[in-house]
């Protein structure tokens, strides 16, 4: 959500219920949310999607930028604690022990290094990618590589996982091959498929193999001793880059499918089209006109027919005032592309088997999974917000079985090297495309959850317990934890690099993270960042505004300080050249008054310190408050528009016989609005075109709309004036209007006049000739009706025109017969008033008429 300014909207036509703000009352600029938060500029300080602003955990970069290094791709622990990273563009192998980091071998012919596996002994087993991908084995540190495995066409070994008996298992690419690699050197293909790479690869420690593809977005399980494969799901993004699985079977699957950004510089929205004018821009004088003022009616006719932790004090101290190294994608015979390998040694399964109780290793690396601090927003559980769903794999419509069990005896074992898998439709009976990324949880009996989704690439994963960490990158950095039991997501720390495309938790209680864009090696402690800011987004009041007081709600945990600063300023831009200064930093209480002087520009930062790293304070929501002053109301537009109401029809006449909508009816509507969001009274005044004085018809009005029954008033050309005043929401004296005028309008509720009727039979024809006259308008229409008859027979005029105020017919009747019969006569002028005048005529045959 966006950041909300507590106000009234008032727009055209339309009335929105909103809180009602006075003039000289407060408005409010309110975050409250993780979206309000991250407009803001966070250091050392994360927002979580429960709309709280907190300490991150502490990092510490261990490896600073090295020209050699652009991206560090998997890291790996050794039995004795050492950390090794594998990065790229020049296939450097890093060594970290005791926090320090040290180059240990760079492997000739290598592009980067994408995977890796520490053996029991210490042995390293690499996995690299570049024209050739290869498998590569240094015995012990010193040592040179030697060649455990390379294969034709393979050019990326972008996962390594070594199951307990020592048989290697690789993941490569752009061939979408899985190998085995055995300890006597003998190899052989699993798994052969229609997929370019194979992205991520994890072992449940027994027989089962879980893969991640591109670019159909698979996530296979692989049986290793028989070869049989199973797409367990088919994922909306075209990338499966990490996996992790926790001890009750649940297998996690994140994407990490990079988009086109979208084109900026959208085209602003159109300025709403303008009717009538300011006052003053009167039309003036109407021009000349040749229609008699008193025009003299046509001669007589015969017979007429007429929306925990110790809380923040309510009180505190008054304070007084005072290069992008992006890396490119790779598909292919393309450049190393982005993704983590996922490192699995044999000691691996135990590590994360112990328990959230035992001591040693288990509670050592705790921090990572453990609840940040007490919050008073339960998580929410309604499991119909879970998005719960199965998704059979493709061709097969039963839910997978769980992992480990034996595959059906009707399958058909693989052979040694199996046949390429069947092409996935990826677009039939696929739903609408969600944004950004997402992680899966595909349980044991198949059925598949989203359990996260940003517009992040996630990269990595590390599970324990039920909770995940998730190494992200797109437009920054982040470890995001997730919760999915809870549905709670919460960003833990941020790097500087864009993407962190590694994570491992180490037994000495760290994570350590790989980043790409600047290649470095950073950890995340257990503990917070002992000192983080947050400098708010830049409030605009529009005008020159004075300010109140700065309402806050969090806790304050024992051993934490939380402050505030702020400063103000009339440019959009917020510098220490023309802003004032910082003020002081004042202890954070619940409300506190904003120092800065006025100005039409406010920041705010809060200040989060941590004495021990246990603990950090926690910030729920900010509501600042601000008044400017009372300015003039604005009406943007005035709008008429005839009216057509069932009622408004002639009395005289049946519906269908109208040519033209009545005027008589004129709805009077317009766009206004107040800077201040003042409740607002309308007044409604009209002016006889030429005359100088304005004359009330309404006042008092608090809606947008006036119907107006112009038979109250004369014929004539007319301007309508509409005045907006905040008068009732501002002391006495303190109100302010403005009046918009409206473009001229006609008011003609005279019918026109039909006279100078003759009629001349010739032969079997009657012949008759009229005139009309309209003494405001102009005349649209003239029909005849014989012998009552509901069948009207429109005539045109004798210049073939109806356009002026004064108009000639003339026309016949052919095929009457000899008889009397009367001839009703219909004029209708360009405002829908109609008359109607009867002439009775008597037809002789055509032998008496001729005589």
């Amino acid at each position: 959500m966006r950041k909300k300014i507590h106000s009234v909207l008032l727009f055209l036509l339309i009335v929105t219920g909103a809180e009602v703000v006075h003039g000289v009352g407060a408005s409010y600029w309110t975050q409250t949310n993780e979206d309000d938060f991250k407009a803001g500029t966070l250091e050392n300080v994360v927002a979580t999607n429960l709309g709280d602003l907190k300490l991150s955990r502490a990092v510490k970069t261990l490896l600073e930028e090295d020209p050699q290094i652009s991206s560090v791709n998997v890291l790996a622990e050794a039995p004795d604690g050492s950390i090794y990273a594998g990065t790229g563009p020049h296939g450097v192998l890093l060594q970290i022990k005791d926090q320090k980091v040290s180059t240990l071998a760079a492997i000739d012919g290598a592009a980067a290094i994408l995977s890796l596996v520490v053996q029991k002994d210490g042995a390293l087993i690499i996995g690299t990618g570049g024209e050739a991908g290869r498998v590569l084995k240094i015995d012990k540190p010193g040592d040179k590589p030697h060649v455990l495995f390379q294969a034709e066409g393979v050019q990326y070994i972008w996962g390594l996982a070594q199951t307990p008996d020592g048989d290697l298992y690789a993941a490569t690419g752009p061939h979408g091959q899985l190998f085995e690699i055995k300890s006597d050197g003998t190899k052989r293909t699993v798994l052969d498929t229609n997929e370019g790479n194979l992205l991520s690869l994890l072992s449940d420690g027994k027989d089962t193999l879980y893969l991640g593809t591109d670019p159909h977005g698979l996530v296979y399980r692989v049986n290793r001793k028989s070869g049989e494969s199973f797409v367990l799901y088919n994922a909306a993004e075209s990338e499966v880059s990490a996996l992790a699985l926790d001890k009750h079977g649940n297998l996690y699957a994140g994407t990490s499918e990079a988009k086109e950004e979208p084109n900026a510089g959208a085209p602003a929205e159109a300025e709403p089209e303008k009717e009538g004018r300011p006052e003053g821009g009167s039309t003036g004088v109407p021009i000349p006109s040749d229609r008699p003022k008193d025009p003299t009616p046509p001669g007589p006719v015969p017979n007429p027919n007429p929306g925990q932790p110790a809380p923040i004090p309510k009180t505190g101290a008054s304070f007084q005032q005072r290069p992008d190294s992006s890396r490119a994608r790779a598909h292919g015979l393309q450049l190393i592309r982005r993704r983590t390998a996922v490192a699995v040694n044999a000691d691996r399964k135990n590590f994360w088997a112990t328990e959230s109780g035992a001591e040693g290793i288990g509670s050592a690396v705790r921090f990572a999974f453990a609840t940040d601090v007490t919050d008073d927003k339960p998580a929410p559980t309604d499991a119909a917000n879970k998005k719960r769903h199965p998704k059979p794999s493709p061709g097969n419509p039963n839910p997978a079985p769980p992992p480990g069990t034996p595959f059906p005896a009707s399958q058909p074992a693989a052979a040694t090297a199996p046949a390429h898998q069947p092409t996935v439709d990826t677009t039939a009976g696929a739903e609408p495309r969600a944004e950004g990324n997402a992680i899966y949880r595909i349980d044991p009996d198949g059925f598949v959850t989203e359990v996260f989704r940003q517009p992040v690439l996630i990269l990595s994963m590390v599970e324990n317990n039920g909770t995940l960490l998730a190494a992200t990158g797109g437009a920054e950095g982040q470890v995001y934890q997730i919760k999915p039991a809870a549905e709670e997501t919460l960003v833990l720390a941020k790097v500087d690099a864009k993407e962190i495309m590694c994570l491992m938790a180490s037994r000495d209680g760290k994570v350590y993270m790989g980043t790409a864009n600047v290649g470095t090696v950073a950890s995340m402690s257990g503990g917070f960042a002992a000192r983080g800011t947050y400098s708010s987004s830049i409030l605009d009041a529009t005008q020159i505004s004075r300010f109140g007081k700065i309402h806050l709600h969090g806790a304050l945990p024992t051993g934490t300080t939380l402050t505030l600063s702020t400063r103000s300023g009339n440019v959009k831009e917020a510098d220490d050249k023309t802003w004032t200064k910082w003020s002081d930093e004042a202890p954070a209480a619940e409300f506190m008054q904003v120092m800065s002087p006025a100005a039409r520009f406010l920041q705010y930062r809060l200040t989060f310190s941590s004495g021990d790293g246990k603990a950090t304070p926690v910030v729920h929501d900010v509501s600042t408050a601000y008044q400017m002053p009372n300015l003039a109301p604005r009406i943007k537009a005035i709008k008429i528009a005839t009216s057509t109401l069932g009622a408004d029809l002639n009395a005289d006449a049946e519906p269908t016989l109208r040519r033209v909508e009545s005027a008589r009816r004129q709805t009077i509507a317009w766009d206004a609005s107040d800077p201040n969001n003042d409740t607002l009274i309308y007044s409604l005044y009209i002016r006889l075109i030429g005359e100088e004085g304005w004359i009330l018809i309404k006042d008092k009005l608090t809606d947008t709309t006036y119907e107006w029954d112009t038979r109250t008033v004369a014929d004539g050309r007319y301007e309508v004036k509409v005045i907006a005043s905040d008068a009732n929401a501002n002391p006495a004296g303190m109100g302010k209007t403005a009046s918009r005028v409206s473009d001229p309008l006609t008011v003609d509720n005279t019918p026109p006049v039909i006279g100078d009727i003759k009629s001349q039979q010739h032969g079997a024809d009657m012949h008759i000739d009229l005139k009309v006259v309209d003494r405001t308008s102009t005349v649209a229409a003239v029909d005849y009706s014989v012998d009552s008859n509901k069948d009207w027979q429109f005539v045109l005029p004798t210049d073939q025109i109806y356009d002026s105020p004064e108009e000639t017919v003339s026309f016949s009747i052919p095929g009457l017969k000899p008889g009397q019969h009367q001839v009703t006569l219909r004029a209708t002028d360009s405002k829908g008033n109609q008359s109607f005048e009867n002439l009775f005529i008597s037809v002789r045959s055509p032998a008496a008429a001729a005589k």
